[in-house]
């Protein structure tokens, strides 16, 4: 088992920053406003609080509660008698912490470690930022009008965004399981189901072989364990790959464009513009034999999945009678099972392997003039 670190949902991660720097961009304006009535804001507060209620996408059912509680949290640390920049600090890991917390958009609240780290990369950042916006004013912005005030609050907030970056970031020590469970959460349809229910299975599995004495069975074990539960994400990654292809091309429009080519060379009565629609219908063709090439490899990877989650549930059936003997037997049985369960997957991997290959795309013919 390897260290694998996952950095999840890219796309969420860049919007919520885009959104934080909006968000702090309209505060800055505020904060210019407020600077000529006498009444300067705290970024450290102000712009944090801005880019937290930004960037956070609220659950419905959580949208006032966090909200809320952006506004309050972050406050209360001012309200104590310390140095600066402990306040902002804390402010700055509090709303991070309750944006990794609740505010992604899922239902499902934010684990407690990178909710953890989130809070303590933006508490060591805000106050980074407060000290490269002073370098800022003193030495190119000034520090008076709207340009300073609005340059200060972006800075405060891009450095916060970045400070949440632990939130789409999972550290697993096992590759195999941190690679099932990003297939599990980027799949559609019935792979999605079958690369989560091989992902079970190797987790159980996993679970037993560890559980035994150690010996070099257990670790032969585990290695064909792993190795089947990689080919099925191997296998689930190639139909995803096959998907995409499919969904970018529908065949039957380029049917009909192959049908309306074929009509019009049927019909026109110039020789030479008959024999570039044929050649054209004829090079449509190819396409869309293709397509049927890739249809039919998608679906026998998703019958190799089927079969290769089967062979996972067999491998959990076996550890029944493991589970149930003798603890002084098990490094014996560990070998032996081994052994069995590697000659049951080496007999469904070649056809799997082949299916997985990328399809070269056909050549394309070429319309003389």
């Amino acid at each position: 088992m390897a260290l694998s670190m996952q950095f999840l949902h890219r796309e969420e991660f860049e919007s919520r920053t885009l959104r934080a720097l909006g968000g702090a961009a309209c505060m800055g304006v505020l904060g210019a406003v407020a600077q000529r009535l006498n009444f300067p804001l705290e970024p450290g507060y102000f712009a944090v609080v801005a880019a937290a209620l930004a960037g956070a996408k609220v659950a419905p059912q959580h949208a006032v509660a966090l909200r809320l509680a952006l506004v309050v949290l972050p406050a209360v640390p001012f309200f104590f008698d310390t140095v600066e920049p402990i306040p902002q600090s804390l402010a700055g890991a509090t709303a991070a912490a309750l944006v990794a917390w609740l505010g992604s958009g899922s239902d499902k609240p934010g684990k407690p470690f990178p909710v953890a780290a989130s809070a303590a990369a933006a508490g060591v950042l805000v106050p980074l930022a407060l000290f490269v916006q002073q370098v800022l004013e003193a030495r190119f912005v000034g520090t008076r009008g709207l340009l300073p005030v609005l340059v200060g609050f972006l800075t405060v907030a891009l450095f916060w965004g970045i400070g949440t970056l632990p939130a789409n970031v999972v550290m697993e020590l096992d590759a195999v399981e941190a690679r099932g469970r990003l297939l599990a959460d980027s799949l559609k349809g019935e792979a999605r189901e079958l690369a989560a229910r091989a992902l079970g299975l190797y987790r159980q599995c996993k679970a037993v072989v560890l559980r035994m004495p150690a010996s070099a069975g257990r670790l032969e074990l585990l290695g064909v364990v792993e190795k089947m539960a990689s080919e099925s994400f191997s296998i689930a990654e190639a139909h995803a790959g096959l998907e995409a292809q499919l969904g970018s091309v529908v065949a039957n429009d380029v049917d009909a464009q192959v049908r309306e080519l074929r009509s019009r060379a049927a019909a026109t009565q110039d020789s030479v513009a008959r024999r570039q629609l044929e050649l054209a219908a004829s090079s449509l063709g190819e396409e869309l034999n293709h397509l049927d090439a890739l249809t039919r490899r998608r679906e026998r990877l998703l019958a190799q999945l089927h079969a290769q989650v089967a062979l996972l549930e067999r491998a959990r059936v076996s550890f029944v009678g493991v589970q149930g003997s003798e603890m002084g037997a098990k490094g014996a049985q560990a070998a032996q099972l081994a052994r069995r369960l590697k000659s049951l997957g080496e007999d469904s991997t070649a056809p799997a392997s082949e299916d997985a290959a990328p399809v070269a795309p056909p050549q394309g013919t070429r319309v003389a003039p």
